[in-house]
């Protein structure tokens, strides 16, 4: 297989690189950055020359505001299938441009607007009987009583990232992969509604649709502030979210996300927590390359584990499998619909712009 990468910066050499050596090895990589060339990886002159090639599968690694430029002239190419990170979209001018190009079902078959978390999917997976073995069970065998959209009561995302602490007592961010203070610094839109609120919909729309839900979905923004604490200000352009509280409802299921990108020295809380109308509780939790699923009934506790980096399954899941048949149109649609409400709520926060 061929792949190309447009962008190498860190969630390629962090996560991508290391996936493909454990997966597909034998995979010729091809890849353009103005500003960065990375050992293993073939590196093109251009964009155009990139493009040129002959390419079963593109990934846009870019910045947020430059996906859509780049998908458009991905599109101009034969590349049967572009895979564009989290945001597919940075602003809504950009998110109606990709709606009109998504409604051609020959340029719908071959975007798969991608979020990592769409690979959690332990919690629909343990309902529905088809948990794999590479889950292992920490508390003995046992079975699970199924369950369908019309048995949840309620959900719960949540995303609180670890920082550190500087000399003046303010909080900064890490990296996400290794733990290092993070260079960046983070403007809007990259804040957390739309940098990590992303990823937690991402899982929590696909657990909902594979429990028989719709794509329904309605949010409202609380207690939003900077990594400081202080509020957005209107008319604020530039500031990143550095917290806020999004509640609503998903496919009908009342729905709470937690996002904290500045949680605090050690504070680390990713995943969902899942009520169902019988009582029972499910919570699909992560750290590092270990990720935990819990099922609590009537008092009893039973717990899976599971070990590895969570791009390796989801580049498995994506980039290295066979093409649906239906293609990623639904899964798609589903992340631009979010990345829209996300941006709308950074409008209301910030005004019109």
């Amino acid at each position: 297989m061929k792949i190309g990468f447009v962008g190498l910066g860190a969630v390629v050499q962090t996560a991508y690189l290391p996936a493909l050596a454990a997966l597909a090895e034998d995979a010729e990589i091809w890849g353009f950055d103005p500003d960065l060339t990375l050992s293993g990886v073939n590196q093109a002159q251009s964009l155009e020359a990139l493009l040129a090639l002959p390419l079963d599968r593109l990934v846009i690694a870019t910045p947020s505001l430059l996906h859509l430029p780049v998908l458009e002239q991905a599109l101009a190419s034969r590349i049967p299938l572009i895979l564009v990170e989290k945001p597919v979209v940075a602003s809504l001018a950009q998110h109606d441009r990709l709606q009109a190009l998504l409604a051609d079902p020959a340029v719908a078959g071959r975007v798969l607007a991608l979020d990592h978390w769409m690979a959690r999917t332990a919690v629909q997976r343990l309902l529905s009987g088809t948990l794999g073995a590479d889950w292992q069970p920490l508390t003995g065998e046992a079975r699970v009583r199924p369950a369908t959209i019309q048995d949840v009561a309620e959900v719960e995302g949540f995303l609180l990232e670890p920082c550190g602490i500087d000399e003046q007592g303010h909080p900064f961010a890490l990296n996400f992969a290794t733990g290092e203070p993070d260079q960046r610094t983070f403007h809007h839109p990259d804040g957390v509604i739309l940098d990590i609120g992303t990823h937690v919909l991402a899982m929590i729309r696909e657990l909902l649709v594979a429990l028989g839900g719709g794509d329904s979905l309605h949010l409202i923004a609380e207690g939003v502030c900077d990594r400081l604490g202080q509020p957005i200000v209107l008319g604020d352009l530039r500031t990143a979210e550095g917290r806020a509280c999004l509640r609503g409802e998903a496919a009908g299921v009342p729905l709470t996300l937690w996002l904290d990108k500045y949680a605090g020295p050690g504070v680390e809380k990713k995943g969902l927590s899942l009520l169902l109308k019988d009582g029972r509780r499910l919570e699909l939790l992560r750290s590092g390359n270990q990720a935990w699923l819990h099922h609590h009934e009537n008092g009893v506790l039973q717990r899976w584990q599971l070990e590895g980096p969570l791009y390796r399954d989801c580049i498995a899941e994506t980039l290295l499998a066979p093409l649906p048949a239906k293609g990623w149109q639904g899964t798609t649609a589903r992340r631009l619909q979010e990345v829209g409400l996300l941006l709308e709520l950074q409008q209301l926060l910030r005004g019109p712009h």
